[in-house]
């Protein structure tokens, strides 16, 4: 998985993520949700080369998926449905307090596109 060049698409997709979330982003992540087999199980972006508080935006394209969150510490948990062009923005202390997932849903056979923007700090070793 080598980084390619940002696309003129890419690039206005990120302009307007950016003028949403207040961040800028110098990475994205594009992942193909095949069905409802295809999933995410719990966790945060909290990788070291994210930063201290991380900010995530996450798009979606295509089928409408649930997308859950559930806090470390307690027994909250919540769940959103990710539409056609919806954005999300995960703010500063989200992921240090916060998993999240986007389950499997069986029934569903219709595909979806998801782009996650990040602000890569540093590399680490």
């Amino acid at each position: 998985m080598e980084p390619e060049s940002w696309s003129q698409e890419l690039l206005q997709i990120r302009s307007r993520v950016e003028a949403l979330a207040g961040q800028s982003f110098n990475a994205v992540l594009i992942n193909l949700y095949r069905s409802g087999n295809d999933s995410v199980s719990w966790h945060a972006d909290d990788e070291p080369e994210l930063g201290p508080n991380p900010v995530v935006a996450s798009v979606s394209y295509g089928a409408s998926r649930p997308f859950e969150l559930k806090h470390r510490h307690s027994d909250e948990k919540i769940r959103l449905m990710l539409t056609d062009g919806s954005v999300l923005v995960m703010g500063k202390t989200l992921q240090n307090n916060w998993l999240h997932q986007l389950p499997k849903v069986r029934s569903l056979k219709d595909s979806r596109i998801n782009l996650t923007f990040r602000r890569v700090v540093s590399r680490g070793t």
